[in-house]
């Protein structure tokens, strides 16, 4: 049995939870779903085609790539106040900087060494680190009101940026966008504590026992990378990861461009991706509180069909209705981000979490350099989205699978 500790207070874990969620609630919704908005007007503006508007997004997931390892192991060493104040900070002004851009170059050069670069500290990596440091029985759950907070931030700020970029024009849209980041995100950072040994505190505020401490599900037991690396898991995590992300990155970047394909108009396409994470945020925190209590692996399998399920039946379907409740489906994709970094600290630890999440990123980020791209060439192509959502469902179900079969590893 369990000893709580003795307080009157509230675990600072769950403050740090509040910080991540306003952080990517605000911040991480605006630069991860929010771009799609930009999608169609950017290109208009600047003279560019499907593929070369994809191409600076893409690009940013080969950089990603190249720093997670270093992002992550900078994260684990110095904490993630540091970084993610100065992420915030160079973020929010990479988007003030974008509002001046008139040329294709100048757009690249800015969203890839400016933008890129801060996010990649700002929002979900470094919250993600902090908050399986805090957590190990709620892991799940506090993730999982990290990642719903993300959505529901794109529900209510997608279709709210739609419309300031329809009436004020992308420039002033990427300019307000860049004041929010410094002024509201930036001084959450100060939230941030290393760990709760830190303050003399333990995981989940709750001591364990010897016996808790070693259930299979939430294990105390700290890997180093490579440890991790040398198992089997780890690499079927890794390519689980990497499709996914693929498909998941893909699809959102050319979201609204896919639903105007569809007959839908801009703001109908905004108001839909609205509402479909909005849909997705009671799910997200329900699944993570079902992840903690039963597991993770099968629930993964079920998200991952359930979306791949959605991309074949969007193809079918023509009517707003129709169109809308596929969506729902593709929820299954919003629903198991959380589980799925939720169990690189279940299998292998807290104290090297952003490292060994950062490991991966060289390898999940080759497919979001490509696959974006990719897409773009063959809408330009063909005219049509049709081949794209074919081999995303195939990719989705092809993940599921993976994330049904993995167990935890063992050192033996």
């Amino acid at each position: 049995m369990m000893k709580n500790i003795k307080s009157k207070n509230i675990f600072y874990g769950w403050y740090i939870v509040a910080a991540s969620s306003i952080n990517n609630g605000i911040g991480g919704s605006v630069h991860w779903k929010g771009f799609t908005v930009f999608f169609i007007p950017l290109s208009q503006s600047l003279g560019l085609t499907s593929a070369q508007t994809a191409i600076p997004f893409a690009l940013s997931r080969a950089e990603n790539g190249i720093l997670g390892p270093i992002t992550g192991w900078l994260l684990d060493k110095y904490g993630v106040k540091k970084l993610m104040l100065i992420g915030t900070f160079v973020t929010g002004i990479g988007y003030i900087l974008l509002s001046f851009t008139t040329s294709f170059l100048s757009f690249v050069i800015i969203y890839l060494f400016v933008i890129s670069i801060g996010s990649s500290t700002a929002f979900m990596q470094a919250s993600m680190a902090a908050i399986n440091k805090w957590f190990i029985r709620k892991r799940g759950l506090a993730m999982s009101i990290n990642n719903a907070s993300f959505r529901l931030g794109g529900a209510l700020l997608v279709p709210l940026l739609s419309v300031s970029v329809i009436n004020l024009g992308w420039e002033k849209s990427s300019m307000i966008v860049g004041v929010l980041i410094i002024v509201i995100i930036m001084p959450l950072s100060f939230i941030f504590k290393k760990s709760p040994e830190s303050m003399g505190l333990y995981p989940d505020g709750e001591k364990l026992t010897i016996k808790e401490k070693k259930s299979i599900r939430f294990s105390t037991d700290d890997w180093t990378t490579k440890e991790a690396m040398k198992t089997k898991v780890y690499w079927l995590l890794v390519f689980a990861t990497m499709l996914r992300i693929a498909v998941h990155g893909t699809i959102f970047l050319h979201f609204i461009p896919i639903l105007v394909w569809k007959g839908e108009s801009q703001q109908a396409s905004a108001n839909l991706i609205g509402l479909l994470a909005l849909f997705s945020v009671p799910l997200i925190i329900f699944f993570g509180w079902l992840g903690d209590k039963y597991g993770r692996p099968k629930l993964l399998l079920l998200c991952y069909c359930s979306a791949s399920i959605s991309l074949l039946l969007l193809n079918q379907v023509d009517s707003t209705l129709t169109i809308f409740l596929a969506l729902l489906l593709f929820s299954g994709t919003e629903i198991g981000a959380g589980m799925n970094w939720s169990l690189v600290g279940d299998f292998f630890g807290r104290e090297n979490f952003a490292t060994i999440r950062g490991s991966m990123a060289p390898i999940y980020n080759i497919s979001l350099f490509t696959m974006p791209i990719a897409a773009g060439w063959v809408k330009d192509t063909t005219d049509s989205y049709e081949i794209v959502l074919i081999a995303g469902a195939i990719m989705l179900l092809l993940s599921g699978l993976l994330f049904g079969i993995l167990k935890k590893p063992s050192r033996n």
